[in-house]
C-alpha cells in the first residue's frame, strides 16, 4: 500500500511538463555515402557526431528550417526527400525532438561554419563514429528506412520463374 504523500509526488512530478524543442537534421547521402557533422569542441555535446540542422523557429516549417540550418551550417543548398520518424530525448529541462529528413545537395562546396569537421561515410561506416545520444535513434531509423528501400533476398527467391515458350514450331524441349 502506498503511502498518500507518495502518491500526491508522483502526481505532481507527472503534471512538470518541459518545453519541447523541435529540431529537423539532414541525412544527407550522395553517391552511396552519408554525410557525418562532428559537432565543435566548444559547445554543447563537443565532439560527438551528428546529422546537421538545429532549432525550429516560430512560424518556420521543417523543411523551412532545415534548409536554412543547412544552409548556415555547410553553406550549401539541399532538396528535402523523406521525413523519417521523429526521436524524443529527455535533456535537462527540456525535451529534445529530432525530426530526420533524407536530403540530396544541390551545390557541391562545403563550407563550414559550425562543425570541426565532415565525413562522407558509407551506411556501414556510421555505427563506428561517437554519435550523440538522440543522432543513435535518427541512425537506427535511417538503417530502417534503408532496410525498407531493398529488395530483400526472400522476395527474390519466392518469384515464380517465367514459363518458357518455343519461339518456333516443334518440339519442346
Amino acid at each position: 500500500m502506498q503511502h498518500k504523500n507518495q502518491e500526491r509526488i508522483v502526481l505532481v512530478s507527472d503534471l512538470i511538463k518541459k518545453p519541447l524543442v523541435k529540431v529537423p537534421c539532414a541525412i544527407i547521402e550522395r553517391g552511396g555515402k552519408v554525410l557525418a557533422a562532428q559537432r565543435s569542441a566548444h559547445g554543447s555535446l563537443p565532439m560527438k557526431w551528428e546529422f546537421p540542422g538545429g532549432k525550429l523557429e516560430e512560424g518556420e516549417s521543417e523543411v523551412e528550417c532545415l534548409v536554412r540550418e543547412i544552409r548556415e551550417e555547410l553553406s550549401v543548398e539541399v532538396v528535402v526527400e523523406d521525413r523519417l520518424p521523429v526521436t524524443n530525448r529527455d535533456d535537462i529541462g527540456r525535451m529534445i525532438q529530432l525530426v530526420p529528413f533524407i536530403c540530396q545537395l544541390v551545390t557541391d562546396e562545403i563550407i563550414l561554419t559550425e562543425h570541426e569537421q565532415i565525413f562522407w561515410l558509407t551506411p556501414d561506416e556510421l555505427p563506428a563514429l561517437d554519435w550523440a545520444e538522440a543522432d543513435r535513434d535518427v541512425l537506427q531509423n535511417y538503417f530502417e528506412h534503408l532496410a525498407g528501400r531493398r529488395i530483400r533476398p526472400i522476395q527474390r527467391l519466392n518469384r515464380r520463374k517465367p514459363d518458357i515458350f518455343p519461339t518456333s514450331p516443334g518440339k519442346i524441349e
